[in-house]
């Protein structure tokens, strides 16, 4: 059976911090930072009005051999792409706190 996700409060922040996002900002976060953390990472595209969410199993599922990957790594390789993506890998990033139940490391 599988978990069902809570409704997100994730909203798009405004263009004018959108348009300011630089790669200096993620500092040397990691996945395994946002799962220690409970964050969520608000992947915003500039090109378009785009916005997604990466929950913590999100980023579980998809980086879970590699939690030491640095999203400054990360980022640039990010792309707007799949339903309703316009193409552009002019990306912008951000934590939002998960609004599900989450704890990392899981507890035995």
């Amino acid at each position: 059976m599988s978990e069902t996700q809570p409704p997100s409060t994730l909203q798009r922040p405004a263009e004018k911090l959108i348009s300011r996002f630089g790669l200096w900002q993620v500092k040397d976060h990691t996945i395994r930072t946002y799962l220690e953390k409970g964050f969520s990472l608000g992947i915003c595209c500039r090109a378009c009005p785009r916005t997604i969410e990466w929950t913590p199993p999100e980023l579980l599922r998809r980086f879970g051999d590699r939690l030491d990957l640095p999203l400054k790594d990360l980022v640039p390789r990010l792309s707007c792409t799949g339903e309703d993506g316009c193409g552009s890998h002019d990306i912008a990033v951000f934590p939002h706190l998960y609004d599900g139940s989450w704890t990392w490391p899981p507890k035995a």
